[in-house]
């Protein structure tokens, strides 16, 4: 028999330290064997990382997956696994890698399908609720509970729902609106709230329902398909009930007007829209879903039937808009958002029945066996005020990885005690399914590693990430970057590698309009500056003509935007006085270079950031260098070719 306190088991103390079984070996550096199957893994993992940017074949992947071993070992011989700022830092990863592995896999495919189809469908339901103090005792739920029951009932009796939650419910924000909580989809409630609204039917009274906020009574009033997310522009004029303008109305209804006469809603926008987050953009909003804009903006926008349509000027608390409909989006594909469901699904109150369903497969899986006499004869003797010293049966106890595990009255009296004195009619039930399903957890995690070797490679993973970090971090990133002696002596030494190109200074001018180009081209060639260009081009119209200035841009370098692109694209033969006209489809552009510098060697200012990057480069070589005399390969050649084909 082995007694094991649950509450001490350290995940952190045991840094992977796990045999490999029946393993064939690929290759060995120092003390360090590398399985065929842990190379599989990571490749298989990693291989399509940086593929189109960098693409590696088999044979390289296995030299970068040599040198990083050494790092490992080179670590390790530091004695870097030992201490314990790294023990803390993996034990925080291992305990966030451990949630996915211990569900229960067929809870969890449902409860995401669940979610997925809920995706779909909005839900706007009522609710009347009564909530629970923190820590609720027994009595306290009962009374609670009673109290529901008994509002309930007067709805059923022909009491009047929005009345009742008016006078009763003591969720304040939805009371004053009858219980009213408006449209809501997945994720937005707590998921027993959720699963009630949504499984409910129409008009239906549903409840009581328990959460984490204390009892509710439901009604549904609405379903309807989903709106999901939409991507919108708008014109806002400010007019509000703190800062009203008279003038708002009869303005937003002109614009409007020059809309449906043919004008650019984006130029419209840029002039007149007074919302300074949006204005530059041509009114365009980030992406959004239910919710997240008032409920008349939103109800406008979602209104609107097709791409590219604006609505009618409306109102809302801010003052008057015109929307205009970019995209509507519709819920994607399920494989396309089921990595971002499963997240938010482990973050959510509805992990907790996988978890649950994961337990009670342990419960049979582990043998779990429960002494209730020995459990009621300890609870007796606490509550009675007796000394527990000498109660030392089994309450419960299951097969561990070597021996059977048992937990006794002694182990339970010291987690009751502490928790009746905070709840005085504890149920001493609810401490023990506690008590069962920490131990039983601490188990599955104890033997996980031995039992899933796509766990333990991860974990693995993980703990040689932070061992090669933190010292490429000391050897070659904090070496090369803040050592300046360094920098200078390695500038010096390879400043033929840094050098500029030609290189150019002046504006670039777009402009939709024939007139105005030719304008511009001959103010600019007579030697006007830009600026004076803009204001007297710009005076009766602030959108006639744009500039964007650049300042010694590099020829022969990729291009950040189509200016750039121009600027740089123009031939020093095409330029006359400095500037060239070029016409496209969108309209004019002009080329104005004000400077034109020849090539020629960087300064260390220049180019530290490459000169940095360069000498880190530099620096990791000749660590490979020492690493790999130090810790030679013994390479299985055979093994290599056996499974080339799985590569």
């Amino acid at each position: 028999m082995k007694f094991i306190h649950v509450a001490k088991i350290s995940i952190a103390l045991l840094l992977l330290n796990i045999p490999e079984i029946q393993a064939q070996n690929l290759f060995t550096i120092g003390d360090k064997d590398v399985t065929t199957n842990e190379f599989l893994y990571v490749y298989g993992k990693n291989k399509d990382i940086g593929n189109q940017i960098d693409p590696k074949t088999a044979v390289e992947y296995l030299e970068l997956y040599v040198r990083f071993k050494r790092k490992v070992v080179q670590a390790e011989v530091e004695g870097r696994d030992t201490l314990e700022s790294f023990k803390n830092e993996f034990n925080n990863y291992y305990r966030q890698l451990l949630k996915p592995y211990l569900t229960d896999k067929e809870i969890d495919d449902q409860i995401i399908a669940e979610a997925y189809d809920r995706l779909k469908l909005d839900v706007r339901a009522s609710h009347i609720m009564l909530d629970l103090p923190k820590d609720p005792s027994p009595s306290d739920t009962l009374r609670i509970f009673k109290k529901i029951m008994s509002l309930k009932g007067s709805v059923e009796n022909g009491e009047n729902f929005e009345d009742v939650a008016r006078l009763k419910s003591t969720d304040t924000y939805s009371a004053k609106n009858g219980g009213d909580l408006g449209y809501f989809t997945v994720f937005n409630m707590v998921y027993p709230f959720e699963n009630a609204s949504y499984n409910a039917t129409l008009g239906e009274l549903v409840g009581p329902i328990r959460t984490d906020y204390g009892y509710h009574i439901l009604k549904v009033t609405d379903k309807r398909d989903s709106r999901y997310r939409m991507s919108a522009a708008h014109i806002l004029l400010l007019d509000s009930k703190d800062q009203p303008k008279e003038t708002a109305k009869a303005k937003i209804n002109e614009i409007y007007n020059r809309l449906l006469a043919g004008e650019s809603f984006n130029m419209l926008a840029r002039k007149y829209s007074e919302d300074q987050s949006s204005v530059s953009k041509g009114g365009e909003l980030p992406d959004f879903g239910l919710n997240k804009m008032l409920p008349e903006f939103e109800d406008a926008v979602y209104g609107i039937n097709e791409d590219g349509d604006y609505s009618k000027p409306f109102k809302t608390k801010l003052g008057w808009h015109i929307v205009k409909r970019l995209k509507k989006y519709q819920v994607p594909e399920f494989d396309r958002v089921k990595a971002e469901v499963t997240s938010k699904i482990r973050r959510d109150e509805r992990s907790s029945v996988s978890r649950k369903a994961f337990i009670s497969r342990l419960k049979n899986r582990y043998d779990l066996k429960v002494n209730n006499a020995s459990l009621e004869a300890v609870v007796k003797a606490i509550r009675k005020g007796k000394k527990v010293s000498k109660y030392k049966k089994t309450i419960f106890s299951f097969e561990g990885m070597t021996e059977r595990i048992t937990f006794n009255q002694l182990d339970f009296a010291e987690i009751f005690k502490k928790r009746l004195s905070r709840v005085p009619d504890l149920s001493e039930y609810l401490v023990l399914e506690s008590a069962i399903e920490n131990a039983l957890m601490k188990e599955a995690e104890l033997r996980l590693p031995n039992e899933n070797s796509e766990f333990k490679f991860l974990a693995q993973e993980y703990r040689e990430g932070i061992l090669v970090f933190d010292l490429t971090r000391e050897k070659v990133w904090d070496a090369a970057s803040k050592d300046s002696a360094i920098i200078m002596d390695f500038f010096i030494e390879n400043k033929d590698n840094y050098k500029w190109n030609a290189r150019r200074s002046g504006s670039v001018f777009n402009t939709s309009n024939t007139r105005v180009a030719k304008k511009a081209l001959a103010m600019l060639q007579r030697g006007i500056p830009g600026e004076k260009v803009l204001r007297v081009l710009n005076s009766k119209d602030p959108l006639a003509i744009s500039a964007q200035d650049f300042e010694k841009l590099e020829m022969g370098r990729n291009t950040s935007s189509l200016s750039q692109g121009r600027f740089l694209g123009v031939k020093d033969s095409e330029l006359i006085s400095g500037v060239a006209l070029i016409e496209h489809s969108e309209g004019f552009t002009l080329v104005h270079v004000i400077e034109s510098i020849a090539p020629g060697l960087k300064t260390l200012s220049d180019c530290r950031g490459q000169v940095i990057s360069d000498l880190q480069d530099f620096l990791e070589n000749e660590w490979d260098k020492e690493l790999m005399a130090s810790y030679p390969l013994i390479w299985n050649e055979s093994e290599w070719k056996r499974i080339q084909s799985q590569l």
